[in-house]
């Protein structure tokens, strides 16, 4: 509070009522500026929930046949709708395999050569083999 603005007022009585007035003033202020800002929190509560049915409720709606054609289970479902994809991320998942893949295929041409063999797929059946 600023007491420098009332310096004009000569009357003390009338000085101390003015600043009263002024402090009541701010404190309502504050306190609509506080029940504004809980509004805004409690709304944007409110929307993210029901942003989380909305989801949910699509999701629990769906044949297990189409959540695994999406790639999630019953379980899942509550993770997706908070937000969390449960998923592997495609790129690391990507990585991962193609690394499998080059790994593997080194494998059978060193073992295939080692063997004797040309590192040849005949496309067979083990049992045909």
């Amino acid at each position: 509070m600023n007491t420098m603005s009332y310096d004009h007022i000569k009357d003390p009585l009338v000085r101390a009522e003015a600043m009263r007035s002024q402090a009541i003033a701010q404190g309502i202020a504050n306190l609509t500026d506080a029940i504004g800002s809980a509004i805004r929190a409690l709304t944007g509560k409110i929307s993210k929930y029901m942003a989380y049915r909305r989801v949910y409720e699509t999701l629990s709606d769906m044949t297990d046949r189409e959540l695994d054609d999406i790639g999630l289970s019953r379980g899942d479902i509550d993770a997706v709708a908070r937000g969390h994809d449960p998923r592997p991320k495609r790129d690391a998942y990507l990585e991962t395999v193609l690394f499998q893949h080059s790994k593997l295929a080194e494998r059978y041409q060193t073992e295939g050569k080692a063997d004797g063999e040309e590192g040849v797929n005949d496309n067979r059946t083990v049992a045909a083999a």
